[in-house]
């Protein structure tokens, strides 16, 4: 028999490791095993909220439906990777076909090379061939590299070699699998209530999104894509991306715009970042920040958390990402470009609120994002082009519809009005006054900035 073992890519469509799992049953006359580890090294940490857990779990729901419509099933098993993998192998070594094969799609975390480096030696101890595939992005970790053999660093060089690489085949997924023997317990799946009324699952809906967003908003994406107050006019498919629901690599072929497709470059891009740089996770990725004088103040952070910063456009976003487990890109940036440039806050504290919020909170993505707004990442936004986050909101939301629906203390106010009020005395009684003066904390922040570098070349 051959195992599949889905971790981050809960879907059948596009999934070569299944693929190929399932052309060895066809030759040899035996079953596909279809597994989900639920892992405690994940699953029980404290920044992944219950939305976090219920999201995973009610896809991983919807990926045995998937299957069971294909004539099979989902095993889902609680515990160690290792432990769990050596266990099974154990299981079937006295059934009629045991486990010959294990095949799963690379992951590239730290923490997934090591879980992975760990899970193959108890597979081989038993006999079990381990195969590992591309999957989860258009072109894999170290794949898109410089005419010298080397890494890129900086995006614009990186998307555009990746544009010219050959693109894998999309896979078709089984049309039909043989049912899974009746000695291997698929197991219960854990249900965990979530905080947020949370999406439309499965791999069906995660297509159906793909196809609605590419008839009606794609053609129309460069010119709306800043423009919060306009619900659809992004994809919102960063959440099916993260779990892979939805291969990104099916979306990547359907692109026809340049800039959606620049857009999706960015998953590449930043995994393959914190590929070559894993150290990155949690650290600044550029070694002259590290060592930066970000400030810890909790009173500061919850304010900026809860949305009560008396920047309308930053508390509405971070009540929109409270609520829905999402926030709009343009509105991510100028959210945590305040946390880490206005108040100076830890970028780190803000990528793990991030990542525990967010549906779509990819370690990668969000580690790359965060060090690229706070100044400290590789291909950074510079520390002297501190945004002000008034303008934007003038720029981004002018008749301040977003801004009304996420902070409804002030629909009675004119967009003007609303505008003002983080240089304003003028205000509604329960809505905060700004808790910084912009232009003193972007100078601040310059000044930091400019003489910790200065004395990290000294």
């Amino acid at each position: 028999m051959h195992l599949v073992w889905h971790r981050t890519e809960l879907r059948t469509h596009d999934h070569p490791a299944l693929c190929a799992a399932h052309e060895l049953a066809r030759q040899d006359g035996t079953s596909v095993l279809p597994l989900v580890i639920i892992d405690p090294k994940i699953f029980g940490r404290a920044d992944l909220t219950p939305r976090r857990r219920a999201w995973f779990l009610e896809n991983t729901c919807a990926l045995r439906e998937s299957y069971r419509k294909l004539g099979s099933d989902l095993i889902v098993r609680e515990g160690d990777p290792t432990q769990v993998l050596d266990d099974l192998a154990r299981e079937l070594k006295s059934a009629k076909h045991p486990l010959r094969t294990a095949h799963f799609i690379r992951n590239y975390t730290p923490y997934a090379k090591t879980r992975d480096a760990a899970a193959t030696q108890a597979m081989q101890k038993h006999a079990v061939q381990v195969f590992t595939y591309g999957g989860q992005y258009t072109h894999e970790p170290g794949e898109v590299l410089t005419n010298e053999g080397g890494r890129y660093t900086v995006h614009g060089p990186f998307i555009k070699k990746w544009r010219s690489l050959e693109k894998p085949e999309i896979l078709a997924r089984p049309r039909k699998l043989p049912p899974l023997p009746p000695e291997v317990l698929c197991g219960e799946i854990p249900h965990v209530e979530s905080d947020i009324v949370l999406p439309k699952t499965g791999e069906a809906a995660a297509k159906r999104r793909l196809d609605w967003f590419l008839a009606n908003n794609e053609e129309n994406y460069q010119a709306i894509r800043s423009l919060p107050a306009l619900e659809d006019a992004t994809s919102k498919l960063s959440y099916y991306f993260n779990i892979g629901v939805l291969s990104p690599r099916l979306a990547q072929s359907k692109a026809t715009t340049y800039k959606w497709n620049f857009e999706l470059s960015w998953w590449d891009f930043f995994a393959d970042l914190l590929d070559k740089h894993p150290d990155s996770a949690s650290e600044e990725a550029v070694p002259a920040w590290r060592g930066f004088a970000w400030r810890n103040d909790s009173a500061d952070f919850e304010r900026w958390k809860n949305g009560g910063t008396g920047f309308p456009l930053i508390d509405a976003g971070m009540r929109e990402l409270r609520q829905t487990g999402f926030m709009h890109n343009r509105v991510r940036m100028a959210t945590a470009e305040f946390l880490t440039r206005h108040l100076q806050i830890d970028w780190r504290l803000g990528e793990e609120l991030f990542r525990g919020w967010l549906l779509c909170g990819d370690r990668a993505q969000n580690v790359g994002n965060w060090q690229w707004v706070a100044g400290c990442g590789l291909s950074a936004k510079a520390y002297f082009r501190t945004g002000n986050p008034i303008s934007l909101a003038k720029t981004a939301d002018p008749n301040a519809d977003y801004i009304r629906r996420w902070v409804p203390e002030l629909a009675d106010l004119t967009p003007a009005q609303i505008h003002e009020l983080g240089q304003s005395d003028a205000r509604p009684a329960n809505y905060p006054a700004p808790m910084v003066n912009i232009k003193e904390t972007r100078a601040r922040y310059s000044e930091t900035a400019k003489a910790h570098l200065a004395k990290s070349k000294s």
